[in-house]
């Protein structure tokens, strides 16, 4: 029997299929974990940094400025998983290793893979916001299409003015083809539902990529999820 392939569904627009829902949820986590992650990491750092001519408190505070981040992009590949089944190779396991904090400090900062953890979370911050922008900015716009027809034909309506509003306007208002606002929204609608699932679908492999330490995953095979992989646990 052939194993099941884990790879982001993004080749169906679908509205009836759970799983763009939960590849729009994804987009839309995107800008308030991005913006969790980039405060965190910059007040810790900024932190240990200003404390280390205190008595050298400022290196077990850089210490754990790299668990911290490490445990950051070990949640965000649980959710990736979660939300958008990508498979996502477990993370580098982190060396606690021995010896004093400074030698700790030094052994973890000269691994590549702390590093990548680092750029992947900071780098989440601009792209979360891009993603949540987009998916909202798709949901809105069709939403506003559908509704102009109901919209303009209240009597306290506010059209304003801007390119084409009279056209529109009259359009709404005034022509049984107005109506066609309603399909031409839906329309949008689905076609919208294909650049969610292909974005989800790029962010689950850019996720793949940066932060997946071990393992044989192939994250670049453009087929469907089925079933969805487990992730009950955050497996550092």
């Amino acid at each position: 029997m052939t194993p099941p392939e884990f790879v982001v569904r993004i080749d169906a627009m679908r509205p009836t299929d759970p799983q763009t829902y939960r590849n729009f949820l994804y987009l839309l986590l995107g800008l308030p974990l991005g913006t969790i992650w980039f405060t965190m990491i910059a007040t810790v750092v900024a932190v240990g940094v200003g404390l280390l001519p205190v008595a050298l408190i400022g290196i077990p505070v850089l210490l754990g400025s790299w668990y911290l981040v490490h445990w950051c992009a070990a949640f965000d590949r649980w959710m990736t998983i979660r939300l958008l089944g990508q498979p996502v190779a477990p993370l580098s396991p982190i060396d606690h290793g021995s010896g004093s904090p400074w030698a700790r400090l030094r052994r973890l900062s000269e691994d590549p893979a702390r590093w990548r953890e680092l750029g992947y979370l900071l780098l989440r911050f601009p792209i979360g916001v891009a993603t949540f922008v987009i998916a909202v900015a798709l949901a809105t716009i069709a939403a506003s299409i559908v509704w102009t027809p109901f919209y303009l034909r209240r009597d306290d309506h506010d059209w304003g003015t801007w390119p084409l509003s009279t056209t529109i306007e009259d359009l709404g208002t005034n022509s049984p083809w107005s109506w066609l606002f309603v399909p031409a929204g839906l329309l949008f609608a689905l076609a919208s539902l294909g650049v969610i699932n292909r974005l989800a679908g790029a962010c689950g492999r850019w996720t793949a990529r940066a932060i997946g330490g071990v393992g044989q995953i192939d994250a670049s095979r453009p087929s469907r999820i089925n079933p969805m992989p487990k992730a009950n646990s955050l497996p550092y």
